[in-house]
């Protein structure tokens, strides 16, 4: 395997970070996007989800007919 040479910490140069830069990393940030398709079903889930309840509600209250 070849050497792998080091530089020494006085190579570093210390000092402030360039203004024109915002951030190191490569990658964008995420835009926050309403999407109206996720937020639908989002909808369409809570309403089947009440009305799952309700019907469970239903039938623990029903009672058999007297003989």
């Amino acid at each position: 395997m070849p050497k792998l040479t080091f530089s020494d910490s006085a190579d570093a140069q210390i000092g402030p970070a360039p203004v024109d830069i915002a951030n190191g990393s490569p990658f964008q940030r995420q835009r926050r996007e309403d999407d109206p398709v996720r937020n639908g079903i989002f909808i369409g889930l809570a309403i089947v989800l009440l009305v799952f309840l309700g019907s469970m509600i239903a039938v623990l209250m029903m009672h058999a007919p007297p003989l």
